[in-house]
């Protein structure tokens, strides 16, 4: 599925209807440049999948735990491994504990970075590509 998006709102509004298919238990790849509205669309699907606090991007943090309430899911791990040295790394935050946690959704921006420890059974894939004020939205799921 591809989908052009030209406000932030927009982008919120397609995270909350690709959180409304989630069951917990997924990794959720964000991909894409600076800038392309990876944490905007975090932003969307984290109050989608019922989190009532302050979404920020963990760029700094590298990650936020935030607690939700969508039928089984109970917590959005948001990771950024945009400052990470190496791949090990993203062992070092817990990252074995979340994937596949079914009461869980780990999402993660620059994972390309942590690529070699990023397998879980269910993958979904969100590229974005900016088009001028526009964002190109693709979302693939791995079968």
């Amino acid at each position: 599925m591809a989908s052009l998006t030209h406000t932030p709102e927009e982008t919120k509004r397609l995270a909350a209807d690709f959180a409304r298919t989630l069951r917990g238990g997924e990794l959720v790849l964000l991909e894409g440049p600076l800038g392309a509205g990876k944490t905007t669309f975090a932003q969307g699907l984290c109050v989608a999948l019922g989190v009532r606090v302050p979404v920020r991007s963990p760029t700094f943090a590298v990650m936020n735990l935030y607690p939700a309430s969508s039928g089984d899911i109970a917590l959005v791990v948001h990771l950024d491994f945009y400052r990470l040295k190496n791949p090990d790394e993203a062992l070092e935050l817990g990252l074995e504990e979340w994937l596949d946690d079914p009461r869980a959704v780990v999402l993660v921006e620059w994972p390309d970075l942590a690529e070699p420890h990023l397998q879980a059974e269910h993958v979904a894939h969100v590229r974005f590509a900016a088009e001028g004020h526009a964002r190109r939205i693709s979302i693939t799921r791995d079968a």
